[in-house]
């Protein structure tokens, strides 16, 4: 669970808020699941994210600078699928590359 600021009732931290606000950004994401997941209400979250937008939230207050960190993770999301692709695409170059010396000494 996330750490709390004690107070008349606890309330979660600002970088709690922030990341949260931050996957509710994630276009593969819906803010509906990230309040379930977290044990959030959805209306806490929608709160957060109108925070965020006028500038209340300490921390990085720009819409774009979650957006860019949200495009970052897309990027290193794509980054890894291309490299098991490359992986693959590898393995099949050298097995190819086997069965032409194979069928070459066949002949």
């Amino acid at each position: 669970m996330p750490k709390t600021i004690s107070s008349d009732r606890d309330r979660y931290d600002y970088a709690f808020k922030r990341l949260a606000v931050a996957l509710t950004h994630h276009p593969d994401i819906l803010s509906q699941e990230v309040a379930e997941k977290l044990g959030i209400h959805p209306v806490m979250l929608y709160r957060w994210r109108m925070e965020m937008k006028n500038g209340e939230l300490p921390g990085k207050t720009e819409i774009q600078d979650i957006e860019s960190e949200t495009d970052l993770m897309k990027a290193n999301k794509q980054i890894k699928a291309l490299r098991k692709e490359l992986l693959e695409t590898k393995r099949e170059r050298d097995f190819l590359k086997k069965a032409k010396r194979f069928f070459q000494g066949k002949k």
